[in-house]
């Protein structure tokens, strides 16, 4: 199903502000009563992530079109924007999905985003109706609610370190190749630490001084969200190595905002059975259902 279903998808190029472009891929269903999945990747994840193909097709069984968006430099796109992907970017991803509502018209949009895609998630629908996007309703599986708190989390793990150094640095590796002017930043893929290669990468390349200056400018906090424009709920689990489960209790209180921990599902896992289903395409799919 899921190579047929690849045989059937399109890429999409959407245009942005100031000659930004992102990428997607959408799978189109004919019986989709207008109804269009947007999911989104996690940082370093791209459109052919395990998680993401599984509920991309599970979706696609059950009557919705998905589009599947790419942040800035993730997937095959390093090559569309010369300056480098910061989870501060959220203007450009809502001109994107406001590119998608007007190639896509009269569809309704049912957003889900893992881990920083959930990030992505929450704080696109604090703000869409500036971009008057159709979102229906939101789900952020496993987002960070506090990026400090989660790199920290990350550069005490062992492998979560060296698995995230490793792809960050793929990823400049690439943007070295595309860019001559990135040669000047070649030292960056010495760091062996993913607070250090923050530390260092962030001052360069925006306009924080520092990578904790940086991270609140992405929390979901209360100053940062005010309000939501579409319903939004959060899932967390106990189990997860990178998202301390205690941050849900830092979450604002807003109307349309909601969370619940579940007991186990990792970091975005959510294994059901020895044949490694995820149960996060039921919950997706039932909480996309919802009336």
């Amino acid at each position: 199903m899921v190579r047929g279903l690849e045989r059937e998808s399109y890429e999409f190029v959407l245009p942005c502000r100031d000659g930004v472009q992102l990428h997607g891929v959408y799978s189109p269903n004919s019986n989709d009563d207008g109804r269009l999945a947007v999911l989104i990747h996690g940082w370093e994840g791209c459109y052919t992530s395990t998680y993401l193909m599984s509920a991309t097709n599970h979706l696609h069984r059950n009557g919705y079109s998905v589009f599947r968006l790419h942040l800035r430099d993730h997937g095959p796109t390093h090559h569309l924007n010369e300056a480098p992907f910061l989870a501060i970017r959220l203007e450009e991803v809502l001109e994107a999905l406001s590119s998608l509502k007007e190639m896509l018209p009269g569809k309704r949009f049912y957003l889900a985003g893992f881990s920083l895609g959930g990030n992505f998630a929450v704080r696109i629908a604090a703000n869409a109706n500036r971009h008057d996007l159709p979102i229906e309703r939101a789900l952020a599986l496993c987002p960070p609610v506090d990026p400090e708190r989660v790199s920290w989390a990350i550069q005490r793990s062992a492998i979560y370190n060296r698995y995230f150094v490793r792809k960050w640095q793929k990823s400049l590796a690439t943007k070295l190749s595309l860019y001559s002017a990135f040669g000047d930043h070649a030292d960056l893929q010495d760091h062996t630490d993913i607070m250090a290669l923050q530390e260092d990468f962030i001052p360069r390349f925006s306009h924080h001084e520092t990578a904790s200056s940086y991270f609140a400018a992405y929390g979901l906090t209360e100053q940062n969200l005010k309000s939501m424009d579409a319903p939004c709920h959060l899932l967390f689990t106990k189990d997860d190595p990178v998202i301390p489960v205690e941050d849900c209790s830092l979450l604002p209180e807003l109307e349309g905002l909601s969370s619940e921990i579940a007991a186990t599902g990792g970091h975005c896992g959510f294994v059901k059975a020895l044949g490694l289903f995820s149960w996060a395409d039921d919950y997706i799919l039932s909480h996309f259902n919802k009336k």
